[in-house]
């Protein structure tokens, strides 16, 4: 027994209006569907590691030309920091940042933290595209204001965290040459006020002393200070009476006689100026290996750049209305075609007194097969 799709098309064109109402209500359910399913927004912001090498190196050799420095140069870096930022905003320090910075107690509704990060952690999700070298943060959930509010507020977090919390060879470098700096231009500040000092006490002139007296005069005093330790040390183990002492301490008595013979004022004069030269020069080489540091640092330090930052969006993303109308549409189109074929599959059986009959029968022995299992 069979029936064609003909007699199906006019089963439905019989009842074509009652097929309309099916199909308005369906429609109208989907409707329905489509604005009470609960609202779900997504906001996403796409965040840009900063490539700081060419800057870094034109500033380098703008400091070099103008010191004239040569062989100044900053170490490289390694250039995956981006497959260490969903580490990073996971962690409780960034999550807290977060929570404390958006109000999410009190937006969420929640009574701890713990349970905020529960619902941030569920709320957001981080990929990264490869190909665009673009790192994605998204955030979904039921108000447009808070995933915008949650989005950005990441995004500052991360900023801040790579910028304040990252430890480099650049910043131990600097931070050390800032302690260093601090030290040596206060001991610079001490020479030269002792050698002013000096000069205003003694009336001398406020003239620098040639080059060559300074040479000179240090190294008198080194070659003193050398022999006076080789004395020392041969009085160590030895007596007077050593063959070596008597030719060392007649040296140490000649050098000290030519610094005898300077001036005690101007023998004083050239030690104050050459303290404070030497605290200059190494000021000067300091500030060299500040500025080589503070590149290092910018080089070494990673940032990232938010290619946009994000709006409250308007739209929903989920439900889609349109997709969950289709959806209901279709199921009742295949529902109200299946109804329809069993009805006219019903039909053609009752017009049929041997096919009701073997109707009859099936049901009978499903009764009493299903009947027995009961029992």
């Amino acid at each position: 027994m069979t029936f064609s799709v003909v007699d199906l098309f006019i089963f439905i064109v019989r009842r074509w209006w009652k097929m309309l109402i099916a199909i308005a209500c369906f429609g109208g359910l989907g409707i329905a569907l489509a604005f009470l399913l609960p609202k779900r927004y997504r906001a996403e912001v796409k965040l840009l590691p900063v490539t700081q090498e060419s800057g870094v190196m034109g500033v380098l050799s703008g400091l070099q030309s103008q010191l004239g420095i040569t062989g100044l140069s900053i170490p490289g870096v390694e250039a995956s920091e981006m497959l260490f930022y969903g580490e990073i905003l996971r962690s409780q320090t960034v999550t807290d940042r977060v929570i404390d910075s958006c109000v999410l107690l009190e937006r969420l509704d929640v009574t701890d933290r713990a349970e905020a990060r529960e619902e941030l952690a569920g709320m957001t999700a981080y990929k990264l595209l490869p190909r665009e070298q673009v790192f994605v943060i998204e955030v979904v959930g039921p108000d447009n204001v808070l995933v915008a509010d949650i989005v950005n507020t990441y995004a500052k977090a991360l900023d801040y965290y790579l910028t304040h919390s990252s430890n480099t060879r650049g910043r131990h470098m600097r931070e050390f040459i800032e302690g260093r700096l601090a030290q040596v231009e206060e001991e610079m500040k001490t020479a030269q006020d002792s050698l002013t000092e000096f000069q205003r006490k003694h009336k001398l002139p406020m003239v620098s002393p040639e080059m060559g007296q300074i040479q000179a005069f240090a190294e008198l005093k080194a070659q003193a200070m050398q022999k006076e330790l080789e004395l020392e040390y041969m009085r160590s183990f030895s007596t007077t009476d050593n063959p070596q002492y008597e030719p060392a301490r007649r040296e140490l008595a000649v050098i000290q006689a030519k610094l005898a013979s300077l001036p005690p004022v101007v023998s004083r004069y050239l030690e104050l100026y050459r303290d404070f030269m030497v605290q200059q020069e190494i000021y000067m080489l300091l500030m060299q290996q500040y500025e080589q540091a503070k590149l290092m640092e910018a080089k070494d330090t990673p940032l990232i750049s938010v290619l946009e930052w994000v709006e409250p969006p308007e739209v929903p993303y989920f439900p889609p209305k349109k997709l969950v109308v289709l959806a209901v549409l279709l199921v009742g189109l295949v529902l109200i075609v299946a109804y329809s074929m069993i009805m006219v599959y019903w039909e053609h059986v009752l017009a049929h007194p041997q096919a009701h009959e073997k109707m009859s029968r099936l049901r009978s022995e499903a009764k009493k097969t299903f009947g027995r299992r009961r029992r």
